[in-house]
């Protein structure tokens, strides 16, 4: 079975839409919020097969995170998914964090099935 992380703030309001949006695949998903050092302790423990972070809240530490992630020799064969980046700060996602993979929450159910299939 396929474990997910999920890193996303506590605070925002679409918590429990990703939420289920990740667990309706049947993967194993466990959860944190992406902020240092507390992310990559997660990531290192549960050694997660894709890593779905979500941007709305506190962009900048989403953008952090999955620059780190994605450059970190344990971790950088992992994909990671952005989500819910907003319009205005797409370009500076991009090269912030150029190995994860931007997407809307619409299209993470389907990004997502097709790593498990």
């Amino acid at each position: 079975m396929a474990k997910f992380a999920l890193l996303q703030f506590d605070t925002d309001p679409a918590c429990a839409a990703r939420r289920a949006a990740v667990a309706s695949l049947g993967a194993t998903v466990v959860e944190g919020e992406p902020r240092w050092p507390a992310f990559f302790d997660l990531i290192t423990q549960e050694r997660p097969d894709v890593i779905v972070i979500a941007s709305a809240i506190l962009s900048r530490h989403a953008r952090e995170a999955a620059r780190y992630l994605g450059d970190g020799f344990n971790t950088r064969n992992i994909p990671v998914y952005l989500v819910d980046v907003p319009a205005a700060e797409y370009n500076e996602t991009r090269s912030s964090a150029p190995r994860a993979t931007i997407l809307q929450l619409s299209e993470l159910p389907s990004a997502l099935s097709k790593l498990v299939a």
